[in-house]
């Protein structure tokens, strides 16, 4: 009689421990595959998040510069040897071989102008790509709907008398949702807009709405479309920055650095570590926490298979003890009991991955902010049936060879 068959007929004859080694295994698993999957998709979430909030890669014109000192007196730095970006440097991005990782690319412009008195800082911007860069922005009356209209900030809106208080607010996404193909709900500001036409450069611009309050930069500055602000300054197909919102998740954002630095070369190039660590580190530490859980859970499941094993070779003496006199030798026991023990933790690392997969697919939307397809992957039931395996056979060594090394004699005294 083959070894195989004798473990498979111990299994049929033992099958509420069988089916209590089973269940304990798959919940081992099962809760390592749930955790798994749900913080891989937590962890994309929470990546896309904070790669689409905001840049992490600026790209600025090249330049050199001298610092001037004479006798302990510094005069203005010199600079020299100053390259201009152009409006095709921001479609050059889009070539590079990481461009599938790219999520933004926002072109920019800065001048400073004269409205109504006032010396104001104008920026012009591709509002389709400024507005998903800066998804925090509010808006007090509606996004820009032509390349003549104006976004102007709280502060400069508050001084030229453009906002009057209480209103609502409806969120860029929510105006342009045309464009996006996105949804917003509105967001409650204290003000409105009470005018819509101001004095650009001896020209008369309309304003399509205020940014509600930041507290940054915004604030004090006009957004214009690239192409009518490079006509109001006189900077036809000129770019003062491009701002770019890099994902990336898959790949290190030095990476992505080098290719723009070698696509550009008269451009300097950096990414924003603040962001990019920020980012690396809130990922960092879920993944730590999902596999230390998944860990503790593990153990515990090959505690109990240790501990059902070392009952069983107890409570098998007698059977071992009939089969060492029979003539079996030490392997043929350890091979019989590591068959049974290897064929439950097989079944039930099965069980498990899809007990785990079909949990996180039911509490996925109860964690997750936004709608993330499911991911199913493959190489993760080979992978849970494998360390199912693994750890039903580490946690059986010991029982096995304590099995073989009982002394037949001893053993059949108990027939």
């Amino acid at each position: 009689m083959r070894i195989s068959t004798i473990a498979l007929a111990n299994l049929k004859r033992r099958k509420s421990k069988a089916l209590f080694l089973v269940l304990g295994m798959a919940i081992g698993i099962g809760t390592a595959v749930a955790l798994f999957s749900l913080s891989r998709s937590i962890k994309e979430e929470i990546g896309l998040q904070l790669d689409q909030f905001g840049a992490n890669i600026v790209v600025v014109p090249q330049s050199n510069s001298l610092a001037v000192d004479y006798g302990g007196i510094t005069v203005a730095g010199v600079s020299f040897d100053v390259h201009q970006l152009k409006t095709d440097d921001a479609r050059r991005i889009a070539d590079i071989p990481y461009s599938n990782r790219i999520s933004v690319i926002a072109p920019k412009l800065l001048g400073a102008v004269q409205v109504e008195g006032r010396e104001v800082l104008l920026c012009g911007v591709d509002f389709d790509n400024e507005l998903k860069l800066k998804r925090w922005w509010r808006i007090v009356g509606e996004a820009p709907a032509s390349d003549a209209d104006l976004l102007v900030g709280y502060d400069v809106a508050l001084a030229l008398g453009l906002v009057d208080r209480p209103a609502s607010v409806s969120s860029p996404a929510h105006d342009m949702s045309r464009m996006q193909g996105m949804k917003m709900d509105p967001a409650p500001v204290s003000s409105k807009l009470v005018r819509n036409t101001i004095q650009v450069s001896g020209h008369q611009e309309r304003v399509s709405g205020v940014i509600a309050p930041t507290g940054g930069r915004e604030d004090g500055m006009m957004f214009g479309s690239l192409q009518h602000v490079q006509s109001l300054l006189g900077r036809p197909d000129q770019l003062s920055l491009i701002e770019v919102s890099a994902l990336c998740q898959n790949c290190p954002v030095e990476d992505i650095v080098s290719q723009i630095s070698q696509q550009l070369p008269e451009a300097k190039v950096s990414a924003v570590q603040q962001s990019v660590r920020a980012r690396t580190e809130t990922v960092e530490r879920l993944t730590k926490f999902s596999a230390a859980v998944s860990g503790v859970v593990l153990v515990i499941g090959a505690l109990m298979i240790f501990t059902t094993m070392m009952g069983s070779v107890v409570e098998r003496t007698k059977e071992i003890g009939v089969m060492r006199a029979l003539g079996f030798r030490r392997a043929h026991i350890i091979k019989e009991l590591m068959i049974e023990v290897l064929a439950v933790s097989a079944l039930g690392g099965l069980i498990g991955w899809g007990a785990g997969i079909l949990a996180s697919r039911v509490a996925l939307p109860y964690f997750a902010e936004t709608k993330i397809p499911f991911d199913f992957s493959p190489a993760l039931l080979v992978v849970a049936i494998a360390a199912s395996i693994l750890i039903g056979a580490l946690s059986s060594i010991y029982p096995a060879l304590r099995a073989s090394r009982l002394d037949p004699s001893e053993a059949v005294r108990y027939v």
